[in-house]
């Protein structure tokens, strides 16, 4: 894929302007970029994050390896879809943790089969967040606001907080609209933390680039 050619020339432009943009800085990524990030996730006033709510990784998977291995140990679950991008399953594996398959709807535009959630959670202990893939990487479902709301409701419930994967962000196609997680969880009253990943591979059409972020809404 040939990258998006108005993001080379803006980067190209600032390590010329501005050198300093290609030396060492901040672990958790350059203040510009922690702002700018922060305010493209700050999708609603509800929503709003700080720069201090970014951290910027190796790609969106690099993201994903950081939630995930900030979250769970030896022992404890993590709940995915299926269908689902395998990433979630080895990180899991790779600090001793299991995954548990939730299924998805392919009658309902692929839907999170909440009932299916419902009845495996008396049977499991130590669930320590759930992942959500939207829009679905391997279905290409883009989820409602009502259905948004309802994996919120299930999460509160069970006190989960949930790993949005959102690095299709706004590749969507006819009438469909993307609505980030973070959004309806601040809506609903902060009550589920969500954690986003993202960056800038596909939406932006870099890639090629691996720089990819993980942002925090919590109260």
């Amino acid at each position: 894929m040939t990258p998006c050619a108005a993001a080379v020339e803006i980067v190209v432009k600032a390590c010329l302007e501005t050198p300093h943009v290609a030396a060492y800085s901040n672990a958790c990524g350059t203040t510009e970029a922690r702002v700018a990030i922060a305010k493209y996730h700050s999708s609603s006033p509800e929503a709003h994050i700080d720069p201090e709510d970014v951290i910027v990784t190796n790609g969106c998977s690099g993201a994903l390896d950081l939630a995930l291995s900030s979250l769970l140990d030896v022992g404890s679950i993590l709940l995915v879809p299926r269908p689902g991008f395998p990433l979630y399953e080895e990180i899991a594996k790779s600090v001793g943790a299991t995954v548990v398959h939730y299924y998805m709807k392919p009658e309902r535009d692929w839907e999170c089969d909440l009932e299916h959630l419902e009845s495996i959670m008396p049977s499991l202990q130590n669930v320590r967040a759930m992942v959500i893939n939207n829009p679905g990487a391997s279905t290409g479902s883009v989820f409602s606001e009502n259905h948004l709301s309802e994996i919120v409701n299930f999460a509160n419930m069970h006190h989960l907080p949930i790993i949005s994967d959102e690095i299709y962000g706004d590749l969507t196609f006819r009438s469909n609209r993307f609505i980030p997680m973070a959004q309806i969880a601040a809506r609903m009253g902060h009550q589920v933390p969500v954690m986003t990943a993202s960056g800038i591979s596909k939406q932006f059409l870099l890639p090629g680039w691996r720089v990819g972020w993980l942002t925090f809404h919590d109260k």
